[in-house]
């Protein structure tokens, strides 16, 4: 059956009915998200490892020199 078929069916359905078939399919869209969201959370990402290493001084940076917008860009 194409989805205008079942659109048609759905359509002369009673209210509540229409009603339950829009939350039985949300339900069904909310288990498939889940399962496709477990799928990503097992795919950890992996730990880095942080590499420190000396500038010969104490730096300190501005932040609004940092961020700031190049005029001559």
């Amino acid at each position: 059956m194409s989805t205008t078929q079942i659109i048609r069916v759905a359509e002369r359905l009673p209210l509540l009915e229409r009603f339950q078939v829009i939350e039985a399919l949300y339900a069904s869209i909310k288990r498939e998200m889940a399962k496709k969201t477990m799928l990503i959370a097992a795919e950890k990402e992996e730990p880095f490892e942080l590499i420190t290493f000396d500038l010969g001084q104490e730096v300190h940076a501005d932040r609004d020199e940092i961020y700031a917008v190049n005029p001559l860009a």
